[in-house]
């Protein structure tokens, strides 16, 4: 209880006085920008008596174009809608209807899933600041004994690798990074594409998904597109959820690559309505890379391993920082994986109203990362842990933003003790 607490108070914490004033754009899901989320404090990171030796960090890749299925819904319906939509004499404000009327996109298929402008700033950002607060490990000097990067393979993540390079070294030796080659099948940045029980039970199980199945087709939802519906003077019955969902999504996605230029797909949504569609999000992240099945956050257990096998490695100091680029699945199981973040009731088609930790939107934006710092305090090691670049204190030592990681390894004695990946994920006589 104490620590469900201590975790509500952090997310109270992070409310900057644009996120106080609760806006639509702080209700995005998965697709927010992370300059809503993440600490633009670039100030130093420092304890009495320790001095900070090597960093282990998990980025989920900048912001990024939707996949092709999103790009084609965007082709096809979205133009069917606003000719609907502008077609009603008593819609959505004349500026709206202005924006909307003009409204196109500028890109196609091709470009599905690539990281944006937005997203490659995201990344020299937070490279910047990291340097910043621990110059001691994040040189400005680049060296492949020092660094060690890591992508999936994929062409978001390893733009994402570089730009975070860029950040860190300069353009000009950015070039000249060592890349490894990617696996196609990562055991440790993607674990979940590996795990056949997972992947069966959960991931291509319709059954794990109910609670947002049953929520999606519930009395809030309904009532929410019925809102919209007049708002946007059409009828109800022409506004199905999915339509109404592609244009929460375009919303979310064209907030997330412009800073400055408003997306005329969130006007037809208030904040009532961004909390709803929020909510269907959050229940299907829940069940699928949450707290819903253990086996999701059991599997976690390679890439927490890879973190304590390399900040508890006190035969050398190098690498210095191991940089780690990957994707939204990864960052949600490690969280739960962690504990972080964990509700004291699972999240349900009928508990919308009472207050929650997981919300996707915080937790889970673009650009989304773990960083792990270990720091020489006399003879003991201790971690540091930070998400979306805030200290946030682990399960293992509610009272201390370092704790020692004799504390952490006995915490997650399980994990650590009872990490047979393929026999939990049933990959037994497995040809995967």
């Amino acid at each position: 209880m104490r620590v469900v607490l201590k975790f509500a108070l952090l997310l109270s914490l992070w409310c900057t006085v644009r996120c106080c004033d609760d806006v639509l754009e702080d209700h995005l899901a998965t697709k927010s920008p992370y300059r809503f989320v993440g600490n633009r404090n670039h100030s130093r990171l420092s304890f009495a008596g320790c001095e900070p030796s090597k960093a282990w960090m998990l980025i989920r890749h900048g912001t990024r174009y939707p996949s092709d299925d999103y790009v084609s819904a965007m082709q096809s319906r979205l133009p069917v809608m606003r000719e609907i939509i502008l077609s009603k004499e008593n819609g959505i404000f004349r500026s709206d209807r202005d924006s909307l009327r003009k409204w196109k996109l500028d890109f196609g298929e091709e470009d599905a899933k690539k990281l944006t402008a937005e997203g490659a700033n995201e990344m020299v950002e937070i490279a910047e600041r990291m340097q910043s607060r621990l110059p001691e490990i994040f040189s400005h000097i680049y060296s492949n004994t020092s660094y060690n990067f890591k992508f999936t393979s994929t062409q978001r993540t390893k733009a994402s690798a570089y730009y975070f390079a860029k950040g860190l070294f300069g353009k000009p030796t950015a070039k000249d990074v060592h890349f490894p080659e990617p696996l196609k099948q990562d055991p440790i940045l993607r674990f979940y594409k590996l795990c056949n029980k997972w992947r069966k039970e959960v991931k291509h199980n319709p059954k794990a998904v109910k609670e947002a199945t049953t929520f999606k087709a519930g009395p809030m939802v309904k009532k929410e597109l019925t809102r919209i519906a007049k708002k946007l003077g059409v009828h109800e019955k022409n506004l199905s959820f999915d339509d109404a969902h592609y244009m929460y999504m375009t919303c979310a996605f064209e907030t997330a690559w412009s800073r400055k230029k408003k997306s005329p797909w969130c006007a037809p949504f208030d904040v009532n309505s961004a909390k709803v569609f929020e909510y269907a999000e959050d229940l299907k992240y829940y069940w699928v890379d949450g707290y819903g099945h253990d086996i999701t956050y059991k599997q976690a257990c390679p890439a927490f391993g890879d973190m304590l096998g390399h900040l508890g490695d006190t035969t050398s100091p190098y690498p210095k920082a191991t940089l780690y680029f990957t994707h939204s699945g990864t960052l949600l199981k490690m969280l739960s994986h962690l504990g972080l973040y964990r509700d004291e009731r699972p999240l349900r088609h009928d508990n919308y109203d009472e207050h929650r930790l997981w919300r996707s939107s915080r937790i889970d934006a673009f650009a989304t990362n773990i960083a792990f710092v270990s720091y020489k305090c006399g003879n003991e090691i201790s971690l540091l842990a930070l998400h979306q670049e805030h200290v946030v204190r682990l399960p293992s030592c509610p009272d201390s933003d370092l704790c020692p990681l004799s504390k952490v390894r006995s915490y997650y004695e399980e994990s650590l003790n009872s990490c047979s990946f393929d026999d939990m994920c049933n990959n037994t006589n497995s040809n995967n």
